[in-house]
Parts: C-alpha cells; structure tokens; sequence
C-alpha cells in the first residue's frame, strides 16, 4: 500500500472563545476538523479535507488549506440558515465548557459531491471521520467497499451510525467527558465493549482528559495506557483532535505505546497556543527530540479512579456568604468524575442554638469526613479561622492540601508555604487536583 494519507471527514466551525477577549473582541478561529489539519500539518504528514460548511466558510477554508499543506480540500456539502458558529464559554475545561452551536436546530445540510468521488481523487489509505448532524450514516455505507482503515471519533451525534455495518473499523475513539461514554457506555470498558459487540472493532481508544488515556484490543485482549502531561494550559479546544491524529498516523510503525505518548505530548503543547505557528514549532521540537522528551514523566488518573477520590472541600460555606464560587469548584469537581464533600451541606451548620453536645457530635462528622478525605482544597471566601484549622488539621495529617484563593486574601507566609499548592483560578486548582492525586507514569 502506499504512503499513508489520511482523510479527514466532518463540519467546520467557527470557534468563538468567549472567555479569551483580544483587540478585536472574542479570539475567533476555524475549528471542527481543522484541529486535527493543524496536527497533521505541523508533524508534516499527508492529509486531506472533506467537509461540510456554510458557503460562507469557503474561501477562508480553502485559504487555510493551502496554508496547512492539504492533499486536497473537497467541500462534501453546505449547511444553510445556520452560521456554525460554536460559541465556547469555558476554554480551558475547568468543567463542563457550555458549548452552543447558533441556531443548529434550523441547520439544512445540502451534499455538494459524493464521498465516492473524493475517495478516487485523494486515494487515502485512511479515513478519520468525525460525526456531525449530517448524514453520517450514509458517509459510513459510502465506506463499504473501502478497502483502508477507519476511525471514528464518537464524542459528538454518534447514535446509530454504524447500524447494519459489517466491516472492520480500525478505531473508535471516545472521550471520558462526551455523554456517550458516560451515559450510553456507562462510564466503563465493559460498558464500551458491550455497546459494539455487535460490531468488527480493532481498537479503542479512549481519552481521559488531563488524566491520560488507554487504548483496548479486544480480539487481543491487551490494553495500553499513556500519561498526560502538564502544561499551562491556555485552552482545551480540538486538543483531543490533535490526539487522534497523532495517533492513527503511522509514525513508530505497530507501536502503539510509543504513537500514544507522542499524542499526548503533541495534544499539550496545542493546548498552550491558539498560535499555529507557534505550535508548528513545539510540535516539531517534539517530534525532533522524541527520544530525549520520551523519558518524560506524565500524570495518570485514570476517569473510574477519579470517583475513589473524596475531596473535603473547607470553606465558610454559610447561608449569610456568596458562595458561588464555591458552587463552581463543586461542579468542576464532580465533571471531572471527583467526589468532592462539602462538610456543612453533608453534616448541617452550627448554629448559636445548638447544645454543646450537638456541635460536639457535629465537629465529630466532620473530622470523621476529613480522615475520610484523600485530598484537601481550602477556599478562602475570607479569613475564616474554621478553614485554616481544617487545613493544618490534614496537613499535619500527611495529605495533600491547596489553597484556593481568588480574592487574594491571603497574605501570610505561614499559610502561603503550608499547602501543597496556591492558586488563583479555579483551573489552576483543576490541575493541581490531578497532580496531587495522578500517579507519575514513564517508559
């Protein structure tokens, strides 16, 4: 067979970071299946488009196209009465990122050209198809008779399209935050495997977010697993793009171990830029010095491990204080698959009312909650003394601690150097949460 090249099946968005503000307004980039090109390209490997946008998009896409090196950029069909404006609320992925496609409940989608003609012009040895609200189920059928590999990201209106499918398809690839996994496969392998048992899978692949990934062979019954690894993040978005197509090119030949790492280190230096050039030049600083940054170590937490670990959140969590911030942590918490206690909510509150021996049993759930605990955050609405007291308390204890601080409320040394670590942001205590609780993975 021929050089690999892959094509590359989807929509194109426009990317609208609401939350990443420039001169000009909100940082807008074309995104869907140019996260994946933007890989593709910087590690030089054969690639083209077939996709489906607003007319709109066209010059803008066939621009980037040539900029990218594309092998070739076929328009598969047109979305009319819909912009395919993403708009994105959470870049970075503390939690859940409040995607919203505007007005996609109005969307037409029209096929310019047939898929059958795009395949006898670009040759691919791969397909790397990414389903959308197209019919993605005559995309599958049009795949019949091709005779390279298929990979399928099932992150997003996966349902049904492989029905009544016989052929082998290399690669289902999924992600831990996507309902799919959660919902439909019930947050499990045996859940995945049990979904396509119906079907000729190869592998799966699936992606743990800041927590690394595995990939599982069923026939062989062997599974691989790769860390991730930590870089100040400046966005999440087509991060697990990237990964997919680092990972199904044919760079290190049959070994999958060594293509999962390079695809996670290449996923985290795209999530440190919105610059192409920029990461054009890390990813091939990468890839240059791949045997050297191979001895790299990463962070393994595995999604079904994260729910093991219980996180006493110590905070003045009172009815007369604003705790939305509070409220945030929590959500961002228990989306990451963390199961974090707020003492109050669990146990009551203190009130002036209260006998002795009331609040003397209420300081006993508590302190029971925090031996229970694997990892301490406190959050410093203000001074609060009771906050402090907890945070020593698990210290002393020999558990890791942060301090989440968002109003700069703490000015004192002693504080400042006692937790594991300080932040500011609430990703910045995401992130800390998995270092403190990822186990280092190497070679």
């Amino acid at each position: 067979m021929h050089k690999q090249t892959v094509l590359i099946i989807g929509e194109v968005f426009i990317d609208t970071h609401l939350d990443i503000i420039d001169k000009n307004g909100p940082l807008v980039r074309l995104g869907g299946i140019f996260h994946s090109a933007r890989a593709f390209a910087s590690l030089e490997l054969n690639y083209a488009l077939a996709y489906y946008a607003p007319d709109y998009l066209d010059d803008d896409i066939n621009e980037w196209s040539f900029f990218l090196h594309t092998k070739g950029c076929h328009k598969l069909g047109s979305i009319n009465k819909a912009p395919n404006v993403m708009l994105i609320n959470e870049s970075k992925e503390a939690g859940d990122q409040g995607y919203y496609n505007i007005l996609k409940d109005q969307a037409e989608y029209i096929d310019r050209d047939t898929l059958g003609s795009i395949l006898d012009i670009v040759n691919p040895t791969d397909i790397l198809l990414f389903p959308g609200r197209y019919d993605t189920s005559k995309i599958i059928k049009s795949l019949h008779n091709f005779d390279g590999k298929i990979h399928i990201d099932f992150h997003y209106d996966s349902e049904n399209i492989l029905s009544g499918v016989t052929r082998e398809i290399e690669t289902i690839i999924l992600s831990t935050s996507s309902e799919f996994y959660k919902a439909v496969c019930c947050g499990t392998l045996e859940g995945l495997v049990g979904k396509f048992k119906d079907y000729n899978i190869h592998k799966f692949l699936i992606k743990e977010n800041r927590g690394g990934s595995f990939c599982y062979l069923p026939t062989e019954q062997v599974q691989y697993e790769s860390a991730s690894y930590y870089v100040p993040s400046m966005h999440s978005v087509g991060v697990g793009d990237v990964y997919n197509a680092v990972f199904i090119s044919n760079m290190f030949g049959t070994d999958i171990a060594k293509r999962m790492r390079l695809a996670a280190l290449c996923a985290a230096k795209y999530a440190e830029t919105m610059s192409y050039e920029k990461y054009h030049e890390n990813a091939q600083l990468v890839n240059g010095n791949f045997n050297e940054i191979n001895e790299l170590i990463g962070i393994r937490l595995p999604w079904n491990e994260r729910k093991q670990v219980k996180i006493y959140i110590a905070a003045p969590d009172f009815p007369d204080i604003d705790t939305r911030i509070l409220d945030r942590l929590n959500e961002c918490l228990l989306y990451h698959n963390f199961s974090p206690i707020l003492p109050i909510r669990e146990n009551g509150i203190a009130t002036r009312d209260l006998s002795y021996m009331d609040k003397h049993i209420m300081y006993q759930k508590d302190v029971a909650l925090l031996e229970d605990c694997n990892l301490l955050i406190a959050v410093l609405l203000y001074n609060d003394p009771g906050t402090f007291v907890e945070l020593g308390m698990i210290k002393r204890a020999g558990k890791p601690t942060i301090i989440y601080d968002p109003f700069n409320y703490c000015e004192n040394m002693f504080v400042q150097h006692t937790p594991d670590y300080f932040c500011k942001t609430v990703i910045d205590v995401i992130e800390a949460v998995y270092l403190c609780m990822g186990r280092r993975l190497g070679t």
